[in-house]
Formats: structure tokens, C-alpha cells, sequence
């Protein structure tokens, strides 16, 4: 016999060595290409509704408002995101948001019920100044009833109609009062409210003035309708971003709360929220803007 060659038995382990490493070499090219694999595209549904001029949706105006604005501004930042707009009632928002849905709204303002199914993002608007809204023929008779307030006018002297719109936030005081009422009306549609108090079926609406004077133009009003003040009337109030209290949602606020602040000290941005306010109005805004918006989170 032969003498056997020593190093044959070593072949078959080399082979065995050479395939583990031509197998996790597969694996790892194999691993990194799946990496290098795109996701889901990611995507953000804006809703909005008729709240001009903080959000207009038709006419030649349409999508200039306030937050319509302001939304261009997040979506030029979010450009790794596709951008759709919806069109919806505030209701069917704060519905979808308790689903999860991937939708975000600009102008939201954050309450403890809200914080249950929304995150919120820092300060992007001013809503001011809240008023007792009237036309003009019946200044005289709402100005006898003066120094207003909202208490008094719903517990008082119910017999004169007001309406609210629904899962609406304007400030605790003003909220839990309307909420307790049991003469208000509600409604789903900031222009269906108008449209009862121009034709005498409301007596008054408890509004923000510049969202009052735009639909009052709007509706062909010969004056303008009266913004009175009350007792109730609160300082500035801040609306921001809500999206859906989910890790989505959560993501899409981080996002816009770091580059937020740079923004809000841009002079264009300043020019967006004060737009649409009356010249006697722009003093306190601007205040308030300097004081405590641009520090605001």
C-alpha cells in the first residue's frame, strides 16, 4: 500500500470553511441589499375645513388663508414625506385622530381631552380677540345688556339664540360654559353659522373678530357685523399641529417642532399669523408674539 498523502484529510474541511464563507458573504450581501431596499413611502393627509380666513377653501382666495399657509411651510420642510390635502368637517378630524389615522391638522388648540388621542406640536398661530358677534341692527339692543358676558347672556337671557360649533377648543372658560349650555345650538360648519346669523335665525355667535369680518364680506353683508367684548374674553390663544397620538404621529411633530422655532422668527412668518387682523388688534398680537409665541413650546 501507499503511503497516504497527510494533507487529504484536511481537504474536505477547507471545502467545508470556503462554502460557510461563500454562505454568509451571500447572506450579508443579501441582508445589506434588503437594507438599501426603500420602505413604504411615507405620507401626510392635511385636513382642513371652511374656517376662513385661517383656512379657505374655495374661491379665488382659496388656500391663502392663515394655517393654508402655514401648512406650505411644513410641507416644504417635510419634503421626505408626500403631502395630500382633505377636505373634512372638525368633527370627522377629531374622529380620525382617536383611530389612528395618519392625518394631521394645522390650527388645533391643545386641551387635557385632546392630549388623550393627539400630540401637539410647539405654538404655530394666534387666535385674538374673542368676541360677542352681531349685526349691526341689533348692536343697540346686545349693548344694553352691557358690560357683557357670556354667563349671563346663556343663563340669563337664553331666549337668544346663539350656536356652537362642534368639538370645537377656544379657551377653558369659554368652552365650559358653552359646553353647559343648554339653549345653544350646535353646528359642523363655520359658514352655516354665519349664514343663520345673516338671516336673523341666531342672535349672536361668540367668535374670533377677523374670522367674523371675512364672512361677513363674504356673505354680501351691506355693514359690517359688530364684535362687542365680554367679560370672559381671553388673552391670545396659541393653535398648533395635532396629529394622531400614535409613534407616526409622534415622529411628524418632532419634525416640525425642530425647525419650528427658526420660522416663527422669520419676518415672513410674522407677516402670516398677524395677516387678516384689524389695525387695532396688531399691538396686542404683536405683544404677545415678542413676549411669549416665539419662546412658546
Amino acid at each position: 500500500m501507499g503511503r497516504a498523502n497527510p494533507l487529504s484529510r484536511l481537504r474536505p474541511r477547507h471545502a467545508v470553511t470556503r462554502i460557510a464563507w461563500a454562505v454568509t458573504a451571500l447572506l450579508a450581501m443579501m441582508a445589506g441589499a434588503r437594507a438599501e431596499e426603500p420602505g413604504p413611502p411615507k405620507q401626510v393627509t392635511w385636513t382642513r375645513y371652511d374656517a376662513a380666513p385661517y383656512m379657505i377653501t374655495d374661491g379665488p382666495e382659496a388656500d391663502t388663508g392663515i394655517f393654508d399657509r402655514v401648512r406650505h411651510i411644513l410641507m416644504d420642510h417635510l419634503a421626505d414625506y408626500t403631502h395630500q390635502t382633505l377636505v373634512v368637517p372638525f368633527p370627522r378630524v377629531v374622529s380620525a385622530m382617536k383611530q389612528g389615522m395618519e392625518w394631521c391638522f394645522v390650527g388645533g388648540v391643545q386641551t387635557p381631552e385632546r392630549d388623550a388621542y393627539a400630540y401637539f406640536s410647539r405654538p404655530t398661530g394666534l387666535f385674538y380677540p374673542l368676541r360677542i358677534v352681531v349685526r349691526e341692527t341689533q348692536r343697540a339692543r346686545f349693548e344694553a345688556l352691557g358690560p357683557l358676558s357670556l354667563r349671563s347672556l346663556l343663563t340669563d337671557h337664553p331666549n337668544l339664540r346663539t350656536s356652537v360649533l362642534r368639538q370645537r377648543a377656544i379657551a377653558p372658560s369659554v368652552d365650559a360654559l358653552l359646553q353647559a349650555s343648554t339653549s345653544a345650538q350646535r353646528h359642523s360648519e363655520f359658514s352655516e353659522a354665519f349664514r343663520m346669523l345673516k338671516n336673523d335665525r341666531l342672535d349672536y355667535l361668540v367668535e374670533f373678530a377677523n374670522i367674523a369680518a371675512y364672512y361677513a364680506k363674504a356673505l354680501g353683508e351691506p355693514e359690517p357685523w359688530i364684535g362687542l367684548p365680554m367679560a370672559e374674553s381671553p388673552e391670545p390663544i396659541f393653535s398648533r399641529v395635532m396629529c394622531p397620538r400614535t409613534p407616526w404621529g409622534r415622529a411628524v411633530i418632532d419634525r416640525i417642532d425642530a425647525f419650528l422655532p427658526a420660522e416663527r422668527a422669520s419676518a415672513r412668518y410674522r407677516g402670516i399669523v398677524e395677516a387678516w387682523s384689524a389695525p387695532e388688534d396688531l399691538p396686542k398680537l404683536r405683544a404677545v408674539y415678542d413676549s411669549s409665541f416665539l419662546s412658546s413650546e
